[in-house]
């Protein structure tokens, strides 16, 4: 879950033509991004349905283990629930704390935020919510 201005970073990192590059690309982000290091790195993932998704998170795992991240599998699941995850998880215990860390705190988070869409308060509203 990168922000858009990250993509120009995700593709150096990816087309390195070698060891050294991607080093180099590493660190130029580190410094642009003003990454702190000496921060814990956490993780989510998750993965589709394919078979060819075991594997891969195998592999990622190996990655994370290689560089001491913290993570967490959140199994097959959808794109919306991995996202919410990943906020609830950064923001946990900070003022702007989102919500748990559950797949039932995204489904919690949804129907509150549907409820309070279709929920007429005023008069003026329910005449608006009706004509619609």
């Amino acid at each position: 879950m990168l922000e858009n201005a990250w993509e120009g970073h995700a593709t150096t990192l990816a087309n390195a033509p070698s060891t050294s590059a991607f080093i180099e690309a590493v660190e130029n982000l580190v410094r642009v991004a003003k990454i702190d290091l000496n921060k814990p790195s956490r993780v989510v993932y998750a993965r589709d349905t394919r078979p060819s998704g075991a594997s891969l998170v195998r592999a990622l795992e190996d990655g994370f283990k290689a560089i001491g991240a913290e993570t967490r599998d959140a199994g097959i699941t959808t794109t919306p629930v991995l996202h919410y995850l990943v906020r609830a998880i950064n923001t946990k215990g900070t003022k702007d704390e989102y919500g748990p860390d559950t797949e039932e705190g995204y489904v919690t988070k949804l129907t509150t935020a549907f409820k309070k869409l279709v929920v007429c308060r005023s008069a003026h509203s329910e005449m608006t919510c009706r004509s619609h």
